[in-house]
């Protein structure tokens, strides 16, 4: 050990000897000790008084406060708001599935050799006999999953030209400038073309210490500096890249890893082998390797390493079925109640939130906690003053987990709306506000209606603030706003106002189900809106005028949903009629373009960027899919004689394989026209 490390061991023995003396926490080191041996005793009775997860955080509070405790050696009983550009993904950044322990590892590397042994022809194309089916179980490859805030770089001609926060997927926040000051970002690479690449913005422990003394939470920091309109802090992050979008036949997870390394680009840790050989890794983290880091991880993404079985095993939940996070246990802490908060969410929905003591988890100082619902409430018996176990689910979520001692009378629920007053109503383990005139779901219509039509400008903050000063209402009153009307709100302006406008306008016409889904109803996403459109309710008349009955019979639909689409059309009717009034009226889907009906999906270079193909689909009345399904109608690649695994499978699923030049000609052909 060098003489550093002995002055630091010194300095934190001092410190948690002064901690053990002082008399504010030696009488919680006393209760702690106490309780400590209470619960073990009546573990070890068979009559156990609170979870483990529980026991645990009271154990790792009395180490932190007094670490030579003799109980702790016992065995048994004895006892920043920025409103930053908005841009669209080219191809979506999705997340993945997660595994919480070893078994579900093995169970979901076990469930895609299943699916891969399904999708093994029965013989060869000669008659001969069938190649052995896919195995992974020995090819896994993994990398650590970083705590940070996703990001897609774009470079053109060997250029860094673009950076995308993740956002929701589809769209998000375009902080090029703040990017690429990060280190790790190289400026140029050698590649050509156009290249998209996907990365976390981390903050390292040593340069969070450094350059931002007194900061708990690297990740916090993080999302605050790469979100900075002045761009302060952003050169003291870090990106680390991990993925590659769409480029080159790329055979391997280990390939991709070593061909990012090669332009460049810096990367998380990485291994490959088998499932055990995962789980051994897996422990070593957990156990020692995680605490080691320059940086944070919460777990391990596992990989299906041979890039074609990926694309064989396609998608579950929209989430790649050929890679999971393999997370760590989630950390809890013990902590007292101060409040019962209950917020009124922007569906209606009354949610609790319990006000504690602020404890550190994850390095975020924690003090809310989500109590999920007045149900839970119940179940709990939870109350102010009661000691609970606060967990941050996924390392991200604050949440109540159990009463650890009640102190406490349990919360009585409210009866009327914390923001409009109106009385709540009871729909099964939830409390509802149905008042439409309640600020909270006005705003919540709002933004739907401003998601589902795609509208950029448009940031949560200025949503609030039109509703706050009673310039929207409804839908309709959005497209009432005039330039003077926004640019008088607080901190907005002629330029800003003009933008908005414009962005609302030029989404105009909708489409019918894009006209659907932006009403919000329950139950009336946008896949369930296309499919009734194309079951033949291709006008808003004929599904007002649709009964329950009817629509239960459109396969995919069902009695419960159809009877929510019902009632939900029914209730939005005199809304929908001012909408068509007031020249709101969605196209119907002959009208939509050549398109219409159709389905396309991308894969591999292109000569325009993704974003420009998928505009000139949808533009035209089609529709673009992320991944090769049975519904794909085209599949749009450079060469149609491609081997890849989406052209492999597009082949399988007698999809038609086109290039650019054809989805030209198609669109010309289907207008009546010649390609220009």
């Amino acid at each position: 050990m060098t003489q550093a490390h002995h002055d630091e061991a010194a300095a934190r023995s001092l410190l948690q000897g002064g901690l053990a003396t002082d008399p504010k926490h030696k009488a919680r080191i006393d209760e702690l000790a106490e309780r400590i041996e209470k619960y073990r005793a009546s573990y070890y009775a068979g009559r156990p008084e609170i979870s483990d997860a529980a026991f645990d955080a009271l154990e790792d509070e009395l180490r932190a406060l007094d670490p030579a405790h003799p109980v702790l050696a016992r065995v048994g009983s004895a006892s920043l708001i920025t409103e930053w550009e908005k841009a669209r993904h080219e191809i979506p950044m999705g997340s993945l599935n997660k595994v919480v322990s070893e078994d579900e590892l093995r169970a979901w590397v076990a469930r895609c050799e299943e699916i891969l042994a399904k999708e093994t022809p029965a013989a060869s194309d000669d008659g001969g006999a069938a190649p052995p089916a896919a195995t992974i179980a020995h090819d896994l490859f993994v990398a650590e999953k970083l705590d940070g805030i996703s990001i897609e770089v774009i470079y053109r001609d060997g250029k860094l030209a673009d950076a995308i926060t993740r956002g929701d997927g589809e769209w998000g926040e375009r902080i090029t400038a703040n990017v690429a000051r990060m280190k790790g970002v190289p400026s140029r690479i050698r590649e050509r073309g156009r290249l998209s690449v996907r990365g976390e913005i981390i903050l390292r422990l040593s340069d969070m210490k450094r350059y931002f003394p007194g900061v708990t939470s690297p990740r916090n920091m993080a999302a605050g500096a790469a979100k900075r309109f002045d761009g302060q802090g952003a050169e003291h992050c870090t990106v680390l890249f991990y993925d590659v979008a769409e480029h080159l036949e790329i055979p391997t997870c280990q390939a991709r890893f070593a061909w990012l390394r090669d332009l460049g680009f810096a990367t998380p840790q990485t291994a490959d082998g088998g499932v055990e050989d995962v789980v051994k890794l897996y422990r070593r983290y957990a156990s020692e390797l995680r605490a080691g880091l320059d940086y944070e991880i919460d777990g391990l993404v596992v990989y299906v390493n041979a890039m074609h079985l990926q694309g064989l095993l396609g998608d579950v939940n929209r989430r790649p079925r050929g890679a999971v996070a393999f997370k760590f246990a989630s950390p809890a802490k013990v902590t007292t109640v101060v409040a019962i908060q209950w917020d009124t969410g922007p569906s209606g929905r009354v949610t609790p939130v319990a006000i504690v003591e602020p404890v550190e988890l994850a390095g975020a100082n924690v003090r809310r906690a989500s109590l999920h619902n007045a149900a839970n409430v119940r179940g709990l018996g939870i109350g102010v003053g009661d000691e609970v176990l606060v967990s941050r689910r996924n390392d991200v979520i604050p949440y109540v987990e159990e009463v650890v001692e009640k102190r406490g009378p349990v919360a009585v629920p409210p009866s009327l709306c914390p923001v409009c007053s109106a009385p709540l109503v009871v729909e099964g383990e939830y409390l509802l506000c149905r008042n439409a005139a309640c600020r909270a779901l006005i705003e919540g219509r709002i933004h739907n209606w401003i998601d589902a039509i795609g509208a950029l400008e448009w940031g949560d903050k200025l949503i609030e603030q039109v509703v706050a000063a009673g310039l929207v209402r409804e839908p309709l009153d959005l497209y009432r706003l005039s330039v003077k009307d926004i640019a008088e709100l607080d901190r907005r302006g002629e330029k800003s106002a003009t933008k908005c406008l414009e962005q609302l306008k030029s989404r105009l016409p909708l489409a019918l189900p894009t006209f659907l889904a932006a009403l919000g109803i329950e139950g009336f996403a946008i896949q369930t809106a296309r499919l009734l459109v194309s079951a033949g309710y291709n006008t808003i008349e004929k599904l007002l005028a649709a009964g329950e009955d009817e629509l239960a019979g459109i396969p995919g639909l069902g009695a419960i949903k159809a009877a929510s689409i019902v009632r939900g059309l029914r209730a939005r009717s005199d809304e929908i009629a001012r909408l068509l009034a007031g020249g709101i009226v969605p196209v119907a889907p002959e009208a939509e373009g050549p398109l219409a009906g159709l389905t396309f999906c991308f894969t591999g270079s292109a000569s325009r960027p993704r974003g420009e193909l998928t505009h000139l689909v949808e533009s035209n009345g089609g529709r673009v899919l992320n991944s090769v399904t049975k519904e794909l109608n085209y599949l749009v690649l450079a060469d149609v004689a491609s081997a890849s695994s989406k052209a492999v499978k597009a082949r399988k699923y007698g999809t038609k394989l086109i290039t650019e030049d054809d989805l030209e000609k198609l669109i010309a052909e289907r207008r009546g026209g010649s390609p220009s």
